[in-house]
């Protein structure tokens, strides 16, 4: 009797253990502890400085006196820019203006220009001052033109993105692929960012609330998310965790049910 007892116990036990452990791996942005807030109740976000490098595309609309330079830098249409999953790039790719493997922008007039490791501020500065060699009046718009990333594994709609904005946080991007699949790794998403002198890899941790606080937390044009799988998708051949929950939680209550039937049994006799 004491021996049923005791497996029945276990049983629930181990039910408990399940659903607790299912909630620390899957939820979003859990306060771990150690959480940075202000006096406003407001978490700090780093600065976002991403510095220019070989192969960036940019936007350049410049406005002088002179219309034949007018017309060399007119703004391509944006009716039919597009962005999202599957799309091969945009227009900017024809029409923008390239750094070259030297880490230069050429630009007519101008010539070539050194904005390689410089924020899109600074090298706005410096194509500024290489104006003012020409143009006692210009009016200079310089922007990042192709945002890309990519988010490949566990992913429901993994693919190349293209945008155009300043700034995209890791959580848009995952949800740009369609939010991470149930089995995803959450705890350990690998981030590989490319630097001046190759490619590094960070891993981030989706569940800790600490990652807004992180220079991680903002995407920077040619970064790629990968999301590994659980390892307990080699458990069985089920589908998803959900599944694999819908499947033993039944055979678990069925099967307690039964001891405490017949432990009633027993204590009746």
């Amino acid at each position: 009797m004491q021996k049923i007892k005791y497996v029945a116990f276990i049983l629930l036990l181990s039910s408990l253990f399940v659903g607790c452990v299912s909630n620390k791996k899957y939820i979003y942005l859990q306060d771990k502890g150690n959480v940075k807030i202000d006096s406003n109740g407001t978490m700090p976000v780093q600065t976002y400085s991403y510095k220019l490098q070989k192969g960036d595309i940019l936007y350049v609309s410049l406005s002088t006196d002179d219309e034949r330079l007018n017309k060399i830098f007119v703004p391509p249409s944006t009716a039919t820019t597009q962005q999202g999953p599957g799309i091969a790039g945009t227009q900017f790719y024809f029409t923008g203006f390239t750094i070259n493997s030297e880490g230069e922008l050429e630009l007519p007039y101008i010539g070539k220009v050194k904005l390689i490791n410089q924020t899109i501020e600074q090298a706005k500065v410096t194509l500024e001052e290489n104006l003012k060699k020409y143009f006692k009046v210009f009016f200079l718009q310089l922007k990042v033109a192709e945002f890309k990333f990519s988010v490949l594994g566990y992913v429901n709609h993994p693919g190349q993105f293209f945008f155009q904005q300043n700034k995209v946080s890791i959580m848009e991007a995952i949800a740009q692929a369609g939010d991470l699949q149930t089995l995803a790794r959450r705890m350990e998403i690998q981030l590989f960012r490319q630097y001046p002198e190759g490619v590094r890899m960070h891993v981030i941790d989706l569940t800790d609330r600490n990652i807004i606080n992180s220079p991680l937390w903002y995407i920077q044009p040619n970064d790629v998310l990968y999301i590994q799988p659980l390892k307990v998708r080699s458990i069985g051949d089920l589908s998803s965790l959900q599944s694999s929950f819908a499947v033993i939680a039944p055979l678990l209550s069925s099967l307690l049910l039964v001891l405490n039937t017949y432990i009633l049994v027993k204590n009746l006799k």
